[in-house]
């Protein structure tokens, strides 16, 4: 049974020929300075999220999961400034599942799109200082890199979104000696950057070098990669960035080490930082 007060009740489409997660539900939760809106499936999502100013949306894209259309109810918004309209739809293409999330907006807002477990968060900031620079060029159709080929009408060179996978969570508690294991990786891109991220479960030691003109490699030591939806690539391709693909991979060797290969549109100045448990690697333009 699916709570139906603030979540929106999903009926579970018929799976398609290969598996895919099914959306469980959409649960909108306002606060004082943000509104949350947390979507749950049955275990952990791909996604790309993209936003556009005129009308404004803000458009979150579930990689091979299933949901009938639908439309969050009126009262189910109530105290969620700015967030206007909450939809679902369908846009399956090559025997694969893709369900849309789109979050109409009464303007344009700085927001977030964040995973964890089964669950994807966005975000919304009404009173955000960032200022908003939403892409507003019209969709086209865009091919997907991914394991099932799946499309979707992302628009082209969007400026503000992101890529990432949600996971199981890992504990965090580490094993002396152990290999660290590794959470999430994300991609996120804005006006002036693109950030390309690791998260661990632990801090790790890393090195990145660049290769040609267009590979920069980080390769994350003592480190394994337990998910295998962890392993599959991210493609940065619509996205007005540096950043063509991110490729993670592990290397078996008497100490296991992640490499995650970094595929470049075009060269680019870059830094890579430790932030807590994540590996940060910022490429400029």
């Amino acid at each position: 049974m699916l709570r139906v007060s603030a979540l929106l009740s999903l009926a579970v489409a018929a799976a398609p020929a290969v598996a895919a997660a099914e959306l469980k539900g959409i649960d909108v939760r306002p606060s004082v300075d943000r509104v949350d809106v947390v979507v749950t499936a049955s275990e952990p999502l791909t996604f790309q999220s993209w936003a556009r100013s005129s009308p404004p949306v803000l458009v979150v894209d579930l990689l091979e999961t299933t949901a009938e259309p639908a439309t969050l109810s009126p009262g189910a918004l109530k105290g969620a400034a700015t967030l206007t309209g909450v939809t679902v739809s369908r846009h399956d293409a090559r025997g694969a599942a893709l369900s849309r999330l789109s979050l109409s907006l009464s303007r344009n807002v700085d927001y977030d799109v964040s995973a964890r477990g089964s669950e994807v968060t966005i975000s919304l900031f009404p009173t955000g200082k960032k200022e908003a620079s939403f892409s507003d060029k019209k969709p086209v159709q865009l091919a997907l890199s991914t394991d099932r080929g799946t499309r979707s009408d992302a628009p082209g060179l969007v400026v503000e979104g992101s890529l990432g996978r949600a996971t199981a969570d890992i504990d965090l508690a580490q094993a002396a000696g152990g290999p660290l294991k590794m959470s999430y990786i994300g991609f996120r891109n804005t006006a002036t950057s693109s950030v390309v991220f690791a998260r661990l479960n632990a801090e790790a030691k890393f090195t990145v070098r660049k290769e040609g003109d267009s590979l920069v490699v980080l390769e994350i030591q003592n480190a394994t990669i337990p998910l295998r939806n962890n392993k599959n690539h991210l493609d940065a391709t619509f996205f007005d960035s540096p950043v063509k693909m991110i490729t993670p991979s592990e290397i078996e060797d008497a100490t296991p080490s992640i490499r995650i290969t970094i595929e470049m549109k075009q060269a680019a100045p870059y830094e890579a930082v430790l932030q807590g448990r994540e590996i940060v690697v910022t490429f400029k333009k």
